[in-house]
């Protein structure tokens, strides 16, 4: 029996590592590639090889720094109003006596059965009569408005976790509506802010097809569609290609870093009501 144990665990451990290989893999040919030039991408294109061309990242960051300042001012904005919008309608679903919040919530979250293809073209006729073609409040206001059902649903979720002996004790103390949001549901929500943060700022900052739709000009337009028009001479190949690809992908990363502890424990919090 025990040996019979260790083998189901050696296998399980083996699967893990074939597992994180092939997730992890991509991303470091990604890197290698980013450091090649043409030859040496079309010789050995799935490892490191010598010398490395870091030439390939000044040319990538030449052309790709206006449009992440875009793509941080489009995430960075989409992120506050989807938590604040979030929260502020699931604490009135899940501590409030609004008559019809039932009806409210299930209207908000069935939001996320509906194809995001399917509203395109009337989003898109909506964003443009509002004279926002082209600009950021284009770009952020409808999928921070797609966002919003997804953070209602984990906040109310949350939110009902909250032992109620803490609401009433706050309002024995004399906490109105806004107190009550304010001091103590915002400060005991950061982890579900977290979790809601870091879903919204992926969403925002790899969203390909809205900005694609919506903008025209470098100015406003966001890294992930500016990556796709990047120029490099025949000799780089697609090294400055990859290379840019690498550069856009350090905020997430360093986003989730920071976040990835608060982003599991919003998670799970609520899956057990206490």
């Amino acid at each position: 029996m025990r040996k019979k144990k260790k083998i189901t665990g050696a296998l399980i451990t083996l699967l893990a590592v074939v597992l994180l290989f092939i997730t992890f893999y991509p991303f470091c040919m990604l890197l290698f590639g980013s450091l090649k030039n043409k030859m040496q991408l079309v010789d050995n294109p799935w490892f490191f090889t010598m010398p490395m061309y870091f030439h390939n990242y000044e040319v990538a960051a030449s052309q790709i720094m206006r449009p992440i300042f875009n793509s941080f001012v489009v995430t960075g904005v989409g992120i506050v109003l989807t938590v604040l919008f979030s929260a502020l309608a699931a604490y009135a679903i899940a501590h409030s006596d609004v008559p019809g919040k039932k009806i409210f919530y299930f209207y908000i979250i069935s939001l996320l059965m509906v194809p995001g293809f399917v509203i395109l073209i009337p989003q898109f006729l909506v964003v443009r009569d509002m004279h926002l073609y082209n600009t950021y409040l284009g770009q952020i206001l409808p999928p921070t408005a797609n966002n919003v059902a997804m953070g209602v649903m984990l906040m109310t979720t949350f939110f009902k976790a909250i032992p109620g002996s803490v609401i009433e004790s706050a309002q024995v103390e004399g906490c109105g509506p806004v107190q009550m949001f304010s001091r103590i549901i915002m400060p005991l929500s950061k982890p579900i802010m977290a979790t809601v943060s870091i879903t919204t700022g992926l969403n925002l900052w790899n969203n390909y097809m809205w900005p694609l739709i919506i903008t025209n000009g470098k100015d406003v337009m966001p890294v992930i569609v500016s990556i796709t028009r990047l120029t490099a001479s025949i000799s780089e190949g697609n090294g400055p290609l990859f290379a840019a690809y690498v550069i856009a992908a350090i905020p997430i990363l360093i986003l989730f870093a920071f976040a990835s502890k608060q982003f599991i424990s919003g998670l799970t919090a609520g899956a057990v009501k206490g």
